[in-house]
């Protein structure tokens, strides 16, 4: 990866707008989108000014130096602060497959405006690279046309929406349900012959429309229907790759570190009654424990040294959402001063929760027999500060959209005494979690 030398100064910018999402329209290159809606939070970062895209399997550890260095040669912006956005893929390799050619193995994006909402309160920054031997008159005068030029541009009418659709959609699975249903059947001979002792399988399946699919009101659909949960799109070129996914990663402040395993998952109930009764069979089902133990022991493993304090509940409790529930252990800490995001995130992805356990083994089980480049999918995906800290979440309930196409995601999770038409239903309501506000437009 090539080393940059460019120093920035960062440049307030006013913006008023009370929704920042409808700005992501404004961009046809790099353009990033966050919001935790229930906790009044949104990040909106518009364009690139420097990108690091480390290509090495140490891509998380290669990926913090580059972003260490850029840390230096910026100006003006608080250390505990977001600095860049972007994500990684599943895998530590560049995707295959032709729909996710924008998506490299890893991509932080230092923007040319950053925009942070908290609580009603707007902070936003334009990013001016600096020239060697500039005089401060002349630093002073393009930070003031900067400014100008990006609060212009941001009250300039926004691009008119692609119209709704009229045509309706057509779906289908690049594999049938059988295929689905056969790979379970060969993973839990895998399990049963003690190769594996869980792994997780996706599926694909894809909707079409002539008119295609706009970014801002699918994501506008999503964090109405999941307000708890991280709503976030990466836009490069024509595709943009979006969510609401309830999976936390890894948040650090400072020294406080937040993570968490979900895993095992059952439907929503359509009155009260039934919503209790599915939500106690969930807590009580032996396979979804087994599940669940699984990703918590291995999130216990990988935080090991890292930590000089870590609260993780003897139990899990339910993660109730529209149409879906699940499993979930939330973990707090206190890390080892020094520690830092990005090493952690090379220590815990993939979880067995989006992987599988022994993960070597997993993951060569998930590429020999997936038939599916997950891109994106089941990655990292969030927003990173100067102070190593910030928040990564596991890109789930998500979709690829580009051209005419909305590319859906969903994956099951597989242990000793999973049953494959029930795994296959397990993915129909992963997808419908994401195709219900999709198709509501």
């Amino acid at each position: 990866m090539r080393g940059h030398t460019t120093r920035y100064l960062a440049v307030p910018v006013k913006v008023t707008d009370s929704d920042l999402l409808p700005q992501l329209a404004r961009y046809g290159t790099d353009r990033f989108y966050w919001e935790r809606p229930s906790e009044g939070f949104a990040l909106l970062a518009l364009g690139c000014r420097e990108a690091i895209e480390p290509h090495a399997a140490q891509r998380f550890r290669a990926a913090d130096a580059a972003l260490q260095n850029l840390t230096e040669r910026v100006q003006g912006v608080e250390s505990g602060a977001p600095l860049v956005t972007g994500g990684f893929a599943f895998a530590p390799r560049q995707p295959r497959d032709e729909h996710w050619s924008n998506f490299p193995a890893a991509r932080l994006v230092l923007p040319e405006l950053l925009c942070l909402r908290r609580r009603g309160i707007n902070r936003a920054h334009a990013f001016l690279p600096l020239r060697p031997g500039e005089s401060a008159e002349r630093i002073e005068a393009r930070r003031l046309a900067l400014a100008t030029a990006w609060e212009r541009k941001l009250a300039a009418p926004l691009p008119d929406a692609p119209a709704a659709g009229k045509t309706g959609f057509h779906a289908d699975t690049p594999l049938t349900p059988d295929h689905f249903e056969r790979a379970v059947s060969d993973a839990l001979h895998a399990i049963a012959s003690g190769d594996l002792e869980k792994v997780v399988l996706a599926r694909r399946a894809r909707l079409r429309r002539a008119e295609g699919f706009d970014a801002v009101a699918c994501l506008d659909a999503l964090r109405r229907a999941y307000p708890a949960s991280a709503c976030f799109a990466q836009g490069r070129g024509d595709a943009v790759f979006l969510g609401a996914t309830p999976e936390r990663l890894l948040h650090v402040q400072g020294e406080a570190l937040e993570t968490g395993a979900v895993a095992g998952s059952a439907p929503r109930g359509r009155e009260p009654v039934e919503d209790e009764r599915l939500g106690q069979e969930l807590l009580e089902s032996k396979k979804e424990q087994a599940e669940h133990a699984v990703v918590v022991r291995a999130i216990r493993e990988a935080l090991d040294g890292t930590c000089v304090e870590l609260d993780v509940p003897e139990a899990p409790r339910l993660l109730r959402l529209e149409g879906i529930q699940h499993l979930e252990t939330p973990v707090r800490g206190r890390l080892v001063p020094g520690t830092r995001l990005l090493e952690l995130a090379a220590r815990m992805h993939p979880t067995p929760a989006v992987g599988g356990m022994p993960s070597s083994a997993a993951l060569a089980w998930i590429d020999a027999h997936e038939s599916l480049d997950r891109g994106w999918y089941a990655g990292c995906i969030g927003h990173l500060d100067a102070a190593g800290g910030g928040e990564l979440c596991v890109a789930l309930r998500s979709a690829l959209l580009r051209g005419s196409d909305a590319h859906l995601f969903a994956g099951a999770g597989l242990v000793e005494g999973s049953n494959p038409v029930a795994e296959l239903r397990e993915t129909r309501l992963k997808l419908r979690a994401l195709l219900d506000p999709i198709a509501e437009l």
